[in-house]
């Protein structure tokens, strides 16, 4: 596959997977999924001189979420279809190159990290950011259940409410207070900290690895993980699709097809401007983040 929106190498015994579309803090589309899913096709399954991947993004952010510049309407059904189709793009088959991968993967976080970005690096096995990074879950305020709900495992029941009940943003040390990443280091440091880390794994036997992976992802399969995933995608499925029962939803979709995302996200913003006044200093403007 030739590679449009990320960038991919090997260096020794890690492979890097960079998500470039820094003009667009990195919204993950279509294709950038497909890009992504190959290349860990290929370091998880296809070369076994790979022992680790790290996942690492271009430009300001390391994610500003699912692309959402157009709404593709639909059913219930056609929703969850799209969400739980399999082997094409699907939230499910992002999901599945993450947990299923035989070789752990490190997120190396930096800038925002939000929505479907927060949820992506919450799929990697651990999770490594700079002093600037933010968190959080914006996209409940004007859609449905977070994709995927893996947060009561991550981070407790406690926090995981407040965070997806408010759609509020946390920082770098919160973040590591909470559990919800392994370290955090300053901007510049990052890189090198990432990779020794990801050196330090590759010296423990493969086998060990993999199959310490493999036992911790079955510890929490037993208590339901995979099931609450495929849930949360079915009634986000339900809520997409049933925009006039949720008046926030149904105005923020009616804003948007009259002017536009960036306004939609505007009237958004207003909404909720005590709660983010803390960060609106370097907020993104993005208009496709999800």
């Amino acid at each position: 596959m030739n590679y449009e929106t990320i960038e991919y190498e090997k260096r020794g015994p890690v492979a890097l997977v960079t998500l470039n579309r820094p003009d667009k803090l990195n919204v993950l589309s279509e294709s950038l999924q497909l890009e992504v899913r190959d290349a860990f096709e290929d370091a998880g399954w296809g070369d076994d001189s790979i022992r680790v991947i790290i996942l690492k993004a271009a430009g300001r952010a390391f994610s500003a979420g699912f692309d959402i510049s157009s709404d593709d309407g639909g059913s219930a059904v056609a929703w969850r279809s799209r969400f739980l189709k399999g082997k094409g793009f699907s939230e499910s088959a992002w999901w599945d190159v993450f947990w299923n991968n035989p070789k752990p993967i490190i997120a190396q976080i930096h800038g925002y990290c939000i929505a479907g970005g927060l949820a992506t690096a919450t799929f990697c096995d651990l999770r490594m950011c700079s002093e600037d990074s933010k968190f959080g879950a914006p996209e409940v305020r004007t859609g449905g259940p977070y994709i995927p709900a893996v947060w009561p495992w991550v981070i407790g029941m406690t926090k995981a409410r407040e965070l997806l009940y408010t759609g509020n943003l946390i920082d770098a040390a919160e973040a590591k207070r909470i559990g919800l990443v392994n370290d955090v280091v300053p901007t510049a440091e990052l890189d090198d900290a990432v990779y020794k880390r990801a050196l330090t794994i590759a010296k423990v036997p493969a086998a060990t690895v993999e199959y310490n992976k493999k036992l911790i992802n079955m510890s929490y399969e037993l208590m339901g993980i995979k099931q609450v995933i495929e849930r949360s995608m079915e009634l986000e499925a339900i809520a997409l699709s049933s925009a006039s029962d949720s008046p926030e939803i149904e105005k923020f979709n009616s804003v948007r097809d009259k002017s536009g995302l960036k306004a939609a996200l505007d009237w958004n913003a207003e909404r909720f401007a005590e709660e983010d006044a803390w960060f609106r200093g370097n907020k993104t403007d993005d208009p496709k983040a999800r």
